[in-house]
């Protein structure tokens, strides 16, 4: 239940981050498993904005994500570029 709750947290504050930020046309929120790992993602194709300032960053809720994967094993993946969208990927490793 705590990884389900901590899933559903990772996906509100990055459509949150979306709905503040991003100005897509597109949002889609898909989970499947992968080698071992559910994986959570949540894409646009808004605005993106500069990985490489946000990857050290307390902004867009980055931190607080990384940190709720962590307590859990987890672990968050960022791909974006200014103007090309953002894919947000929360990777738990399944267990027994």
């Amino acid at each position: 239940q705590e990884v389900a709750l901590t899933l559903y947290r990772i996906a509100q504050e990055a459509l949150t981050n979306i709905g503040k930020h991003a100005r897509p046309d597109r949002v889609s929120v898909t989970a499947h498993i992968w080698d071992s790992k559910l994986r959570l993602t949540v894409e646009d194709n808004g605005r993106g904005f500069d990985g490489a300032a946000a990857a050290g960053s307390r902004h867009l809720g980055l931190a607080g994500m990384r940190e709720r994967l962590a307590l859990i094993g987890g672990e968050l993946t960022v791909e974006t570029a200014r103007g090309r969208g953002t894919a947000v990927y929360a990777d738990v490793p399944l267990t027994d």
